[in-house]
């Protein structure tokens, strides 16, 4: 039988499909992820400039969706298959099992190696059943480098979509600070109230820094209220 030497120069999806997968860069699979190039560079190579943009795969998989899609030749077609491939492989490490979020500091620890990278802030909900598990995790509002905004109604809605007991609010501090401001507190006020009046308290709401959060429920004692 006759052995087909194979050529250096093949395609990362024929280098796969001859075995030889292990030899694939970072581009090449996120060549096969995207599959086609654009604008007069082949998938590799817009692979390697997305790579080049934010650092390497790390710092890529760092950033959020809409950071993404303001890469160079990405787009949100292929900004939404990088976030499936991302999404596919949290829910694989995180098993059958659902995160349960029982405190503060459980919460904080859940959610710090989430808003690694953003640069924008972003403003997240956890729904959770009467376990303390997490039914959803889901961004709300995604606004710029100062500020976003969200409203209790539509946070609530949201959770009430998930069958939530409670519900928890996340947002992040770009500057790396999580003191919160007047306005952080007057929504935590009010998503307090609205949650109390539906009947879904609210869990906490976390404030995300560079290295370190701010709870609302530990800050102000609330279960000792």
């Amino acid at each position: 039988m006759r052995i087909l030497e194979l050529s250096p120069e093949l395609r990362p999806r024929e280098r796969l499909m001859a075995g030889r997968g292990e030899e694939l860069s970072d581009a090449d699979l996120l060549a096969l992820l995207w599959g086609s190039g654009q604008k007069g560079r082949n998938a590799v190579e817009l692979a390697q400039m997305a790579l080049t943009a934010s650092h390497g795969l790390a710092g890529l998989l760092n950033l959020g969706l809409r950071d993404w899609v303001a890469l160079p030749g990405l787009g949100p077609a292929r900004a939404c298959q990088l976030w499936a491939a991302a999404e596919l492989c949290r829910r694989s490490r995180r098993g059958g099992e659902r995160t349960r979020i029982t405190s503060p500091r459980a919460a904080g620890t859940y959610l710090m190696s989430r808003c690694q990278g953003w640069t924008e802030e972003r403003f997240g909900l956890l729904a959770l059943n009467a376990k303390s598990e997490v039914l959803a995790e889901r961004i709300l509002s995604q606004g710029t480098a100062t500020g976003t905004l969200v409203s209790p109604r539509e946070f609530f809605r949201e959770a009430l979509r998930y069958g939530a007991t409670t519900a928890l609010a996340f947002h992040n501090h770009p500057s790396g600070d999580p003191t919160p401001s007047h306005e952080d507190i007057h929504l935590t006020k009010r998503l307090r109230a609205t949650g109390e009046s539906l009947g879904i308290p609210l869990a906490d709401h976390l404030i995300l820094g560079q290295d370190r959060y701010h709870s609302f429920r530990a800050a102000e004692a609330w279960d000792q209220g």
